[in-house]
């Protein structure tokens, strides 16, 4: 990747208002340092008692639970309010002798601080009167200049780019399963892209450091996929046990409810298993509160980078499905062909600048929430392998019964039925059932299921058994077994216990389809041989899906 040349924003003095040093690097010339207005004192118009920061929190994570009049009029002075400020301190930084050509030949803008009021500032909103918003036109990002650099990456593989993907959906009521994970998958496959993504089952964070601790130096990217919060108790993510304002991710436990982690926590429980670059889809994960005193790794986005992230995309404040859906594959897009993690946000900003429509009680409404993706780094990997890695196909472990079938329509939605599958799997009982009305689609789930797990890395191999076409629980034994065994295992004396053993360590499915027609095709002593199969394998990672 070709060098760019970068500007520095140094917070330089704790004074009211604080005062900020313009540097050029890398030959270190530097300008004369100014005050900036901070956003905390800054004025909205209507809103005499409040101040910026606060009616910007309003204005994004509020304001579509009502966006009517007179609510559409302080939101527009919120928007007023939030170019003024930019202005300001864009004015402040280059309109002045000493500095006013140095943005001219940078691409990017750096904000250096330990200050976590000043790395809470809206630093997106920077405003050029002659042109336009600077983080359409730059890339912005975040540094810490007292954090010491993170260890150096070992050897990763160049062939391609391994995503590891973390979505917790621990609340009733919850966002879509895979509203995010999906099209990120789709993406990857319907434009070719060098990359592969492993799902993390179950999504509890004991099971993510087990298995980055046993696969090191193998993730590019960590991806979590679900809620954050920034609080003490304030929410229903926040949970009261954290001492302190600070920032968490909400994990599974092992029966799927919330599991909070601080960020004080995670920094702490991954600092042994840094990936290089760090995507979290979650809300508030790079807030840093202005009562967060002098702590600059309260924020779950600078706690990582203390564990040893390079770089981390967070959210600076809720970030709407919608709007996360429109920034995501903007970004991984960019990511690819660009190779910089810096321009892959810019890229998902100015998407999500092009599509502000959010769902909200008006169906679709304009909302300007391009300046919540933030981006910290700390000598960032550079993704340049991945411009040139050849995508090479992949082998399938789906059986030929899922390969050789194609639904016309495509397989959507069902994010529900395939949650509670994905739970299930982890759950000692040796079977699922998949039960309703003929032409429901039991058959159709059961396909779309196992490509799934197929494409997000959770399958070492799949059977597929129609039981309107068998006539002994010998024939399904026997061929499960020949799976593992080869042809003899049909000879075998003690073919439950093989069974058992191998269905124990990989994780195989097997469907049972149309498993009704059993009670026709099949002689009671051949039901109970199935049923002892089934007692067998209890507790095993092999799984049977009857439908």
């Amino acid at each position: 990747m070709a060098s760019t040349a970068t500007l520095a924003i140094e917070h330089v003095e704790d004074s009211s208002p604080p005062v900020f040093k313009l540097t050029r690097l890398p030959d270190g010339k530097s300008a004369a340092p100014v005050p900036i207005s901070s956003p905390y004192d800054f004025p909205v118009e209507g809103q005499p008692n409040s101040h910026l920061m606060r009616e910007l929190r309003w204005y994004l994570e509020d304001f579509l639970d009502y966006p009517f009049p007179p609510e559409t009029t302080h939101a527009e002075h919120v928007l007023d309010a939030l170019k003024a400020w930019g202005a300001q301190a864009f004015n402040a930084l280059f309109d002045r002798r000493d500095a006013g050509d140095w943005l001219a030949g940078s691409d990017i803008l750096q904000v250096r601080s330990d200050d976590p009021h000043i790395l809470s500032w809206p630093w997106e909103a920077l405003f050029d009167p002659q042109a336009n918003y600077l983080a359409h036109e730059r890339r912005i990002e975040r540094r810490l200049n007292k954090l010491r650099d993170p260890q150096p990456l070992a050897a990763l593989p160049t062939d391609r780019v391994n995503i590891l993907l973390v979505v917790a959906r621990p609340y009733k009521g919850d966002v879509r399963y895979r509203s995010i994970a999906r099209p990120l998958v789709e993406l990857i496959q319907s434009k070719g892209l060098p990359a592969h993504v492993d799902l993390l089952r179950p999504p509890t964070f004991d099971q993510l450091r087990d298995h980055l601790s046993a696969r090191p130096g193998y993730y590019h990217v960590l991806h979590f996929d679900g809620h954050g919060a920034y609080g003490d108790g304030a929410g229903e993510y926040s949970p009261h046990q954290f001492q302190g304002r600070q920032g968490c991710l909400v994990f599974e436990d092992e029966n799927g409810e919330p599991d909070p982690k601080s960020a004080r926590d995670l920094s702490a429980l991954l600092h042994d298993h840094a990936v290089p670059a760090v995507v979290l889809n979650a809300c508030q994960s790079a807030m840093l509160g202005a009562n967060a005193g002098d702590d600059p790794f309260a924020s779950v986005a600078t706690a990582l980078l203390q564990s040893g992230m390079r770089s981390v995309v967070a959210m600076a404040y809720s970030l709407y499905v919608s709007g996360a859906q429109v920034f995501l594959p903007a970004f991984y897009r960019r990511l690819f062909e660009a190779g910089s993690v810096a321009e892959a946000v810019r890229a998902g900003r100015r998407q999500m600048l092009a599509h502000k429509g959010r769902v909200c009680v008006r169906g679709r409404y304009p909302l300007e929430d391009w300046l919540l993706p933030v981006l910290y780094q700390q000598d960032p990997l550079d993704f340049g392998f991945a411009t040139h890695a050849k995508v090479e196909a992949r082998e399938s472990r789906l059986p030929a019964e899922v390969r050789e079938h194609r639904d016309p329509y495509g397989f959507v939605g069902r994010d529900g039925p395939i949650l509670e599958i994905e739970r299930a799997l982890h759950r000692k009982a040796p079977a699922i059932l998949v039960q309703g009305l003929g032409g429901v689609g039991k058959t159709t789930l059961a396909r779309g299921f196992l490509r799934w797990l197929d494409d997000t890395g959770g399958l070492d191999s799949a059977l597929w058994f129609d039981f309107r076409d068998i006539r002994t629980a010998e024939y399904v034994i026997n061929r499960t077994g020949e799976s593992f065994y080869g042809e003899n295992f049909g000879v075998a004396p003690n073919k439950l216990e093989l069974l058992a053993r191998a269905l124990g360590e990989r994780r195989v499915l097997m469907v049972w389809d149309n498993f009704e027609s059993a009670a026709s095709n099949l002689t009671g002593e051949d039901r109970a041989e199935l049923g002892r199969f089934l007692d067998a394998i209890r507790g095993g990672r092999g799984k049977v899906i009857i439908t």
